[in-house]
């Protein structure tokens, strides 16, 4: 019979029973310490939320990556609880960012796509109002035009920094910046802020293409995703250590996250939006609490980007408001806390490209994905998603789709969108346009039609490296094969007008507006400037007032044009100040305004308002404007300041070779003194900027005005020659 341990043994005993226990103190241990104490209260806690545009959770050396190096993130995770399995609601920026500031589902909230879905804050609970509410100051800076003010989430903030340099007729622009200016302007407003409460929201749009890592990382891995990853966690540190070197770091809530992953060719998606496998949705979510307490602590319980918001709450000791969906990230791995069912949907197939819509559905195992062709994969066998299960799993197929039918399918139908906003989309790779189509069943698989996108974005790589009549031919080809597809239509239009060829892109317009089941404002003030420029004013102006409902702002602009072109100077003068008349302008607002007075030969009131519109541009961190430079130089030129108007033009020209402005004024400047071997110099140099038939035709008619006609002739000779016609081109 075993004898029992005196009570002097049993104490004796006590230092090398501690001793052999802490090793065991591992980072569950510690977790598990961290879940039963629960997670602190600490009002007034400075909020910091940060979204890594594009970031998939297994491409990060804190989710067990090995092929990048993340230093500042890896610091930043040992302070923080890391949820390993966390998903996006959809695979697209704007309402996936959406959900993360209210808490709610997309079909909830009534954001489902980046465009033609507007947040309405006045009726949805929202992050930065609720802490406002609280006294909280509120900022935010973006990196890309898809967060821009407009799509309602700039309203919910005190200050809102959406600023993206923007080039008309540009091809190849970028409509994002640089995560490090980003981190500019967020650094400037917390340093300010630093003495109060504040909730801040920083985002970045590295790793999201293209891929243009900064030096040290482009040495290292090359122009890959890697590389992106790299240089983010780069930015996202050098925040990190602001907070630190502010002293808000420690008794700060600090959330790193991301909108959604990249499908990388994994499923013949290179990109996101169209499919939802786990490569697009599952991504990296770690929250550091006051403190760092629980910092290291790990839940592999299934999350969503919508508990962020009660997560915020529930820690600062706010009450979490009613309608928010969501729930505390810490409530999911507590002891006896019930398996969720995340809920995920793509809107972007039936919307953009007429195919099905996808809804998914995941738990701790399992992942469901509802469409024409449902499928079901084991996560924890096959993380890769490889092998469909759906029929050998009936049972937990139906299971799950039963669970889908819980959730709710809210607002399918979008507004309209103007087609500057989807051109610019379209340069960050979201292809296509929003149109009203019904129906789902019988709609294509997009998993089934990804060889149908390669082509369509074949049509856009054309056109993006410059090779527009090859695009031209492409997309006509696409068309004549398959007439419903309206995008197809839209970027062929884009491009013929691109091209000069007025007349055929009127009546491919014209296709466009036929073929929609709604009205589209922004195919509409796209028409109306071609009809301007064909000289159709009633026609134009008869387009702009019926965009005015949707896009105000536009169509002030192309009325204010219009106006111009007839000659009616109050009128336009009328209309750009409506046009700028917006909230915290944008430059190209103000030098609209400019234009008019100019033309109205108030050559001093014109230049003062360029000069202003160059002081936001620098108060925006905007390297440059465009037309600025040509609108100063215009000023000047008409100040009989003749030096200084040609060294204005030639700063447009450096900025932006294809705008055919300043090179125009340049001709007209060295033939009034008399220098006329130098303006067929400056006219050739034009031409090789941005060679095409439309360029060809200015300089003709630059040459007409200067009663060259023979010259002019030539020209348009030219321009005849190189504009071959495409088989079957709609006429």
């Amino acid at each position: 019979m075993r004898r029992r341990p005196t009570w002097g043994a049993a104490v004796a005993a006590l230092p090398l029973l501690s001793l052999l226990l802490l090793p065991a103190c591992s980072r569950k241990t510690k977790e598990l310490a961290a879940r039963l104490e629960g997670p602190p209260v600490t009002p007034g806690a400075p909020v910091v939320l940060i979204s890594i545009d594009t970031l998939r959770s297994d491409r990060l050396p804190a989710y067990g990556y090995t092929k990048v190096r993340t230093p500042h993130l890896d610091r930043f995770a040992a302070d923080a609880w890391l949820f390993e399995k966390a998903w996006a609601p959809t695979p697209m920026t704007l309402p996936s960012h959406t959900s993360m500031l209210t808490g709610m589902l997309p079909p909830e909230h009534g954001v489902r796509n980046n465009s033609g879905f507007v947040f309405r804050g006045e009726t949805h609970p929202s992050l930065p109002r609720l802490l406002k509410e609280q006294g909280y100051a509120t900022g935010a800076a973006v990196s890309t035009y898809v967060l821009r003010r407009e799509t309602g989430l700039g309203a919910l903030f005190d200050y809102y920094e959406d600023s993206v340099s923007v080039t008309p007729g540009v091809a190849t622009v970028r409509y994002q910046r640089p995560g490090e200016k980003t981190a500019a302007f967020a650094k400037e407003w917390i340093s300010a802020h630093a003495g109060g409460p504040f909730f801040f929201f920083f985002h970045i749009f590295e790793p999201h293409l293209p891929y243009e890592p900064a030096a040290p990382f482009l040495a290292e891995y090359g122009a890959t995703y890697e590389a992106e990853v790299a240089t983010a966690d780069a930015i996202v540190g050098d925040v990190l250590e602001h907070l630190r070197s502010l002293g808000l770091y420690d008794r700060a809530i600090v959330i790193v996250t991301s909108d959604h992953g990249e499908g990388l060719g994994e499923h013949g998606e290179e990109q996101h939006s169209l499919l939802l496998y786990r490569e697009a949705i599952q991504v990296p979510l770690l929250v550091k609490l006051p403190g760092s307490r629980g910092g290291g602590s790990r839940v592999a319980a299934p999350v969503q980007l919508s508990d962020i918001l009660p997560t915020v709450t529930g820690s600062l000791g706010i009450p979490t408001p009613a309608g928010v969906s969501g729930t505390s990230l810490f409530a999911a791995g507590a002891k006896g806390a019930a398996v969720r069912t995340i809920y995920g949907e793509t809107l972007y197939p039936r919307l953009q490209l007429g195919w099905a819509d996808l809804r998914s559905v995941v738990d701790d195992r399992w992942h469901y994905i509802h469409g024409p062709r449902p499928e079901l994969y084991d996560l924890v066998a096959d993380p890769g998603e490889k092998n469909d299960l759906v029929k050998p799993e009936r049972a937990t197929a139906a299971n799950l789709a039963r669970a889908l039918l819980r959730f709710p399918q809210g607002n399918e139908k979008p507004a309209q969108e103007d087609e500057e906003t989807l051109k610019r989309l379209a340069a960050l790779g979201y292809i296509g346009s929003l149109r009203d189509r019904a129906g789902g069943a019988d709609l294509p698989n997009p998993v089934d039609n990804i060889a149908s996108l390669r082509r369509m974005e074949e049509g856009w790589r054309l056109a993006g490296i410059g090779q527009t009549e090859r695009a031209i031919e492409h997309l006509t080809a696409m068309v004549a094969e398959n007439p419903g597809m309206t995008e197809a239509w839209i970027k062929l239009a884009e491009l013929q007008a691109d091209a000069g060829k007025d007349d055929d892109a009127a009546a491919t317009y014209r296709q466009v507006l036929d073929r929609s089941p709604v009205p589209l404002p922004d195919i509409a003030i796209s028409l109306g400037v071609v009809e301007l420029r064909r000289k159709l004013f009633d026609e134009a102006e008869r387009l702009a007032r019926s965009a005015l409902p949707g896009l105000p702002a536009k169509a002030h602009i192309l009325l204010s044009r219009i106006a111009l072109a007839r000659g009616d100077l109050a009128s336009a003068e009328r209309e750009a100040r409506e046009a700028a008349g917006e909230r915290d302008p944008q430059p190209s607002a103000i030098l609209a305004l400019a234009e008019v007075r100019l033309k109205a030969g108030r050559a001093a009131e014109g230049l003062a308002d360029v000069e202003r519109a160059a002081a936001r541009a620098k108060e925006l961190r905007l390297p440059s404007v465009w037309n600025l430079e040509f609108l100063r130089g215009d000023a000047l030129a008409r100040m009989n300041r003749i030096d200084e108007a040609q060294a204005a033009f030639r700063a447009e020209i450096a900025a932006y070779p294809s705008n055919t402005q300043p090179f125009v004024s340049l001709a007209v400047l060295r033939f009034m003194k008399g220098d006329r071997p130098e303006v067929d110099r400056v006219l050739e140099e034009m031409y090789r900027a941005a060679p095409s038939p439309r360029t060809a035709l200015v300089a003709a008619s630059t040459l007409d005005s200067l009663g060259e006609k023979a010259k002019a002739a030539a020209w348009r000779r030219r321009a005849e020659s190189t504009a071959p016609r495409c088989p079957g081109a709609p006429r």
